[in-house]
């Protein structure tokens, strides 16, 4: 019996049925024994890795199971033209003039998936620069792929009115020496190991499987997938491609088969995805002024005094101290809501200098606008932290 550490296969021993004198003979009752033995030993091998393992080294969110920044599973973006902004966790959508554009999650469109992400180009826009939907790696990401020859796959579908040139689509996978930063903003030492070949989309969906040419340099300290395309004419009604199960690969050698794809569990996503971006809002409540108060960051005031609010991470860290914003639960502000008195008031962002990787402190007024805080009066404030690269 052989198992195949790439694919995670075993393969039955072979022997012969039927021999000469001095052959070993393997029964037709041994011979099903070990291919019954085989499959359930690669049936476990694929239990095991799906729960357990990590060779999909996006699988944070590679199969676009995550929209924390979103509703969630109704999630939708409105990309304006000429901007970059974060979509589903941990791609970004990088635009150009007038090319205003919308990512949102759809349902899957491979069995066993949930969500996929559609980008669409907006109907009428006549913008035709390249536009880039990307995911940076951060330093740990980078440090498991050094010296490693890659492969990367997904599933796609172009829409109704797909208008990129020649229908493709051009992967790359580029590295650098630099901080982890978008690829937008600059690699230092730039090399592409997978480097712009198409995938010729339909609209059907189909998996397309690019192996890097090289190996990823030993001081690769940045890196991002990269998909991109050059919109043509005028965008029609659809003019969109539908993405689903990203995979990012270590592979022995050049020649090495693929795996299947890696579907973490998404307790285990939303996690990992938690140590780049968090919000007190529930996970299928978009971030915004007067979105309601559960989930908020509240406290109950025990005097007539200045109070704070003090969000601790948990057992994720951010991956470094976060950019935060803050949302006024009922009304259209930045401050904390009285929700005893039914007013607004002023807050300080991290008055104390307390941010960190592990939490924020922000500080509260006894007093705003036309009311003072009284004991027991129930105060809240809803909180976004955001440590995208």
């Amino acid at each position: 019996m052989s198992f195949n550490q790439t694919t995670g296969v075993y393969t039955p021993a072979a022997g012969a049925l039927t021999a000469a004198p001095g052959q070993v003979v393997q029964s037709a009752v041994w011979d099903g024994i070990f291919t019954d033995l085989t499959s359930a030993l690669t049936q476990i091998q694929v239990q095991l890795q799906n729960t357990y393992g990590q060779r999909n080294i996006v699988g944070a969110n590679g199969g676009f199971e995550v929209w924390q920044r979103g509703a969630g599973a109704s999630a939708s973006f409105a990309i304006s033209a000429n901007s970059i902004s974060y979509t589903a966790d941990r791609w970004y959508l990088s635009t150009n003039a007038n090319q205003a554009m919308t990512v949102a999650a759809v349902a899957g469109i491979v069995n066993g998936s949930r969500l996929a992400a559609k980008i669409t180009r907006n109907s009428g826009q006549t913008g035709v620069g390249v536009p880039i939907f990307g995911f940076p790696l951060d330093t740990d990401e980078c440090a498991m792929l050094q010296g490693q020859n890659v492969a990367l796959s997904f599933t796609a579908k172009a829409g109704a009115n797909w208008s990129a040139s020649g229908g493709t689509i051009s992967v790359t996978f580029a590295t650098g020496t630099g901080t982890p930063v978008k690829f937008t903003s600059g690699y230092t030492n730039a090399f592409n190991p997978i480097n712009g070949p198409t995938a010729t989309l339909t609209t059907s969906a189909t998996r397309f499987v690019f192996v890097s040419t090289g190996i990823v340099p030993t001081t690769t300290a940045q890196a991002e997938v990269i998909l991109s395309w050059t919109p043509t004419g005028t965008a029609g009604a659809d003019d969109s491609f539908t993405i689903d199960n990203l995979q990012l690969e270590i592979i022995p050698s050049t020649t090495s088969p693929i795996a299947q794809f890696e579907n973490w569990p998404f307790e285990r996503m939303l996690a990992a995805c938690k140590r780049h971006y968090r919000k007190t809002f529930p996970y299928s409540v978009a971030p915004a002024t007067a979105a309601g108060a559960p989930g908020a960051a509240t406290l109950v005031a025990a005097a007539v005094t200045a109070s704070g609010f003090w969000w601790q991470y948990g057992s994720v860290s951010m991956r470094t101290t976060a950019a935060i914003t803050t949302f006024n639960p009922v009304s259209t502000s930045a401050g904390a809501q009285d929700l005893t008195q039914s007013a607004s008031l002023t807050v300080s962002l991290d008055a104390a200098g307390m941010n960190s990787p592990e939490g924020i402190m922000i500080y509260v007024s006894a007093s705003g606008g036309t009311i003072t805080v009284a004991a027991k009066d129930i105060l809240a404030i809803h909180i976004q932290a955001d440590a995208g690269i």
